[in-house]
């Protein structure tokens, strides 16, 4: 196990020294401060302090979320992540604990990023925070009347969340559902680029991220069960996707049978010639046999 925590903070250190991944941050991180900023004009504005629990908000508004799990995409199209560097260190560590160290990867950059996010989503605020487990009077108004349109917010605050929900306990789900989709799609990503040697992975991983709004636009609410950005999104557990068996359980169990479906295929696929020669000479030998 210590060789693949060593490759996958090698895999780190080398991708947070490329200019791509800052970037990435950085972009996101804007769009994030952009739409958080109307939150801190109304709260100037009414003088009131804002609770630090933006995050739940931010990860439950479909644009927001789709911008955030591009982010995720390009953060991870360079998958398998083998550079001329690499094919030095495969033979040292093993096909086995190599794809287990990309796997530990990604599981450790999603981390890494969700939390950058919950950082910007409390930035912004500094200076005019109201410590507490409460929503907070902020929240609460944008969520039940249309205050926030008069200051150009375009996040969705939704009553569901602020009604039905403690904010801790909003929180804590939120972020927890984020890491599970942003680790779903990087290993969805490493799969599939890994096995077809083509970046179909990362096609995949981009339909996944459109799969939400096309849902929302043209599509059976059917579909939402097939759909990790949405069911990363607390609202998506209410109203008529109940109908279609979009429940919490369901959500869990798709993230986690999703996560170590991929994880261990990822892994295989590092096997991928040894298992193809296996398979040709089975072939050929049965072939062999019957006639």
């Amino acid at each position: 196990m210590g060789k693949a925590f060593r490759i996958s903070f090698y895999q780190i250190r080398l991708r947070s020294g490329s200019l791509r991944i800052p970037l990435i941050f950085f972009m996101v991180g804007c769009f994030i401060l952009e739409n958080l900023r109307p939150v801190l004009e109304f709260s100037k504005a009414v003088e009131v302090p804002v609770s630090p629990y933006a995050f739940p908000h931010l990860t439950n508004d479909f644009v927001c979320q789709m911008v955030i799990m591009a982010g995720i995409v390009l953060i991870f199209c360079d998958a398998p992540f083998e550079e001329e560097g690499s094919f030095y260190l495969l033979p040292r560590a093993g096909k086995f604990y190599w794809g287990l160290g990309q796997v530990f990867y990604i599981f450790l950059m999603a981390l890494l990023y969700v939390l950058f996010l919950l950082l910007l989503s409390v930035l912004p605020f500094l200076g005019y925070l109201a410590p507490g487990t409460e929503w907070g009077k902020i929240w609460g108004t944008l969520a039940k009347t249309n205050a926030g349109a008069q200051f150009g917010l375009t996040l969705g605050v939704t009553e569901y969340m602020v009604s039905e929900f403690q904010a801790p306990e909003a929180l804590l789900a939120s972020i927890l559902l984020e890491w599970a989709c942003a680790a779903w799609l990087g290993l969805l990503i490493y799969f599939l680029n890994k096995l077809t040697k083509s970046p179909a992975g990362t096609i995949t991983g981009a339909f996944a991220v459109l799969l939400d709004i096309c849902i929302a636009n043209d599509w059976m609410n059917w579909a939402n069960r097939f759909s990790p950005i949405t069911l990363a999104q607390i609202n998506a557990y209410a109203g008529w996707n109940l109908r279609y068996g979009v429940t919490p359980v369901y959500g869990i169990c798709f993230f986690i049978f999703g996560i170590v479906g991929f994880g261990i295929l990822g892994v295989l696929a590092n096997y991928r010639e040894k298992l193809g020669n296996g398979w040709y000479a089975w072939r050929k030998k049965w072939k062999r046999k019957i006639s």
